[in-house]
């Protein structure tokens, strides 16, 4: 009798459960079987209620550590300004669209675009727009080959073997703006709000302010062999060269801040090739198929750990977000990493490109083949 009437009261009590009365600990149960987009965007607006509750960034830092278990972000961060949510959207945004079956990408391949080797590639416009740069001199952009490209707002820039860098603006078409000259070719650009800075074969990093002309600013010559990729934020430059090592340039102080060797033992067929720097990390691939993880905080650049992340050939290009690490190896794979301090693989595409780009979930690959190879999300 007293078991019945135990029973009788649980019913009653669970089937008086409102919104506004049901345990949290159920709800995030419910949660667990739900993607965090569908949470944020859906759930969450249900009633003050579970918005109240979602909006606990707790919620979100453990639902984090429960599925992906190595430690995120990889390096230690403000947790009162670090978007717990955010990272966790994205995060499981990355997995779904690469990892899971009934959510899929579908590779679009053109190869009627380029005659000869697609060195750059980059995507505006959330993705819609993509420029291409190849050695075949299309359009006459350039008289050698083209290396690298990139934009801010709506201005596109391309650097070149023929020792320029050009401007563009698109509409429905590329129209030439000016012309920078760096009297030696040119193999890596950045750019930020009017600084544009170019990484040069004879070791130097030129400089050039787009509101001032064409001449060149500034510069640094900190490297003794060529410079083979850049990144630029607000305040430092960061190149990697051909010499083992990084520099951190401060482009307000017009200084030196680190030079890092990256490699305790000299080794000549080992130096960076590519690197990814924002949200305060940065991701440096080496000709020997590692990652290296640096530590950029208070401006110290400190060398965290190098990643065997799975290729067995140099790295060509590599790009981190909260949600996901992408490499791409001249061993004709580009693999999908998560973005935790011990990298696990999400997804491995074969692939025969070298330079990527990757907006919106929209993947751009410049082939060696001479194909531009695009990945897209398809729902089955």
């Amino acid at each position: 009798m007293c078991d019945e009437m135990h029973n009788d009261n649980a019913n009653t009590s669970t089937s008086n459960w409102s919104l506004e009365n049901i345990p949290v600990e159920i709800f995030l149960h419910i949660c667990s079987y739900l993607d965090a987009r569908f949470i944020t965007h859906n759930l969450g607006l249900v009633c003050k209620r579970f918005h109240a509750i979602l909006s606990d960034e707790s919620v979100w830092k453990s639902r984090i550590t429960k599925r992906w278990g190595s430690v995120y972000p990889p390096l230690p961060v403000d947790t009162e300004e670090f978007n717990w949510k955010l990272a966790c959207v994205c995060i499981e945004d990355q997995y779904d669209i690469w990892h899971r079956k009934e959510v899929k990408m579908r590779p679009l391949i053109r190869k009627d675009i380029h005659y000869a080797s697609v060195d750059a590639i980059h995507l505006m416009q959330s993705g819609i727009l993509c420029i291409t740069g190849s050695r075949d001199r299309s359009l006459d952009a350039h008289k050698g080959w083209i290396w690298k490209l990139t934009s801010y707002d709506d201005t596109i820039y391309s650097c070149s073997w023929d020792t320029t860098i050009k401007s563009w603006k698109y509409s429905y078409s590329l129209h030439p703006l000016s012309m920078f000259q760096c009297k030696t070719a040119v193999v890596s650009l950045a750019c930020a709000s009017n600084l544009l800075a170019a990484g040069t074969y004879s070791r130097v990093v030129k400089l050039f302010d787009t509101r001032v002309g064409e001449s060149q600013v500034n510069s640094y010559k900190t490297h003794k062999r060529a410079v083979l990729a850049l990144s630029i934020s607000d305040d430092v430059i960061i190149s990697a060269s051909e010499d083992q090592t990084v520099a951190v340039w401060d482009h307000r102080a017009g200084k030196v801040l680190k030079q890092i060797k990256l490699y305790e033992n000299d080794d000549e067929n080992a130096f960076p090739m590519c690197l990814s720097f924002n949200d305060n990390l940065l991701y440096v691939g080496d000709t020997k198929g590692q990652l290296h993880l640096l530590n950029p905080s208070q401006g110290q650049f400190n060398i965290i750990k190098a990643y065997d992340i799975g290729h067995s050939r140099k790295l060509t290009c590599v790009k981190h977000g909260m949600g996901s690490i992408m490499t791409s190896s001249s061993d004709g794979t580009l693999r999908i990493s998560t973005p935790t301090q011990e990298p696990q693989t999400i997804a491995i595409i074969s692939s025969k490109g070298g330079e990527f780009d990757y907006k919106n979930n929209i993947l751009a690959i410049g082939g060696t083949d001479n194909t531009v190879e695009f990945w897209v999300p398809c729902s089955s």
